[in-house]
């Protein structure tokens, strides 16, 4: 009996060894690259402690933000977003305006991370932007000349520019960060403006439409203080 239990034994210590080895061969490797997906909560923060109803002054226009770094060096892309569309309208009985805003902003840039210590990182890189508004304005005047105006606005921009960045990890997968930013932009303004109003010099009183339009250039500069606050998962 003993002789048959010392065999089993020493037949079984190396398959357990070579079963051991497997596991430790076929574990979890260590990630590559690291993923972050946040979104700004300075409107959360203002409306859960509400600071005296002040409005804010945060005029960075990307609510969400990805990002894709190598583990390794640091290098990654970025990706920031926001979109704005608002559809609204005031009647008084005399005059009613309805208002239709497609906002649309968009940046795509390369960033360095670097880790400052367990808690803390920060990073650095630029960012090519973009951005578009598409906005249409209705207003009618009820009256005896009623009268309505039309105004069709569509802004395009695009440019570039350096940017930097540092979070906080409160746990190893949730993190709180800003950034500062200069963008320099340069775009198109282009309004159209058609007012159709009754022509009482002419008989009958039909309406008679006069239009007018607006083409400017336009250049500027923008520095974003770190002033917004992300909420960022890792995984």
């Amino acid at each position: 009996m003993r002789k048959s239990l010392l065999a089993a034994l020493l037949f079984t210590a190396p398959a357990m060894h070579a079963f051991a080895q497997q596991s430790t061969d076929s574990g979890i490797k260590p990630a590559k690259y690291e993923h972050h997906i946040g979104v700004q909560m300075n409107e959360l923060i203002r409306q859960v402690f509400n600071f005296n109803n002040s409005s804010s002054t945060n005029n960075n226009p990307y609510l969400l933000m990805y990002s894709v770094n190598s583990v390794k060096t640091g290098w990654g892309l970025r990706l920031g977003l926001g979109y704005t569309y608002k559809s609204f309208t005031d009647d008084d009985g005399i005059t009613r305006k309805e208002s239709n805003l497609n906002d649309l902003r968009l940046r795509l840039g390369v960033e360095k991370a670097f880790r400052l210590s367990a808690k803390w990182t920060a990073g650095a890189g630029v960012d090519g932007v973009f951005a578009t508004d598409d906005d249409k304005t209705t207003s009618v005047i009820r009256s005896f000349d009623s009268s309505t105006t039309v105004t069709k606005t569509n802004i395009s921009s695009y440019g570039g520019g350096a940017m930097a960045w540092l979070r906080y990890n409160i746990t190893p997968r949730v993190l709180i960060g800003t950034e500062t930013s200069f963008y320099y932009s340069t775009g198109n303004q282009k309004q159209t403006i058609s007012i159709t109003q009754r022509d009482f010099g002419t008989p009958g009183q039909p309406f008679e439409t006069t239009t007018s339009k607006i083409d400017n250039n336009n250049s500027q500069g923008i520095f974003s203080v770190p002033v917004a606050f992300y909420l960022i998962v890792r995984f």
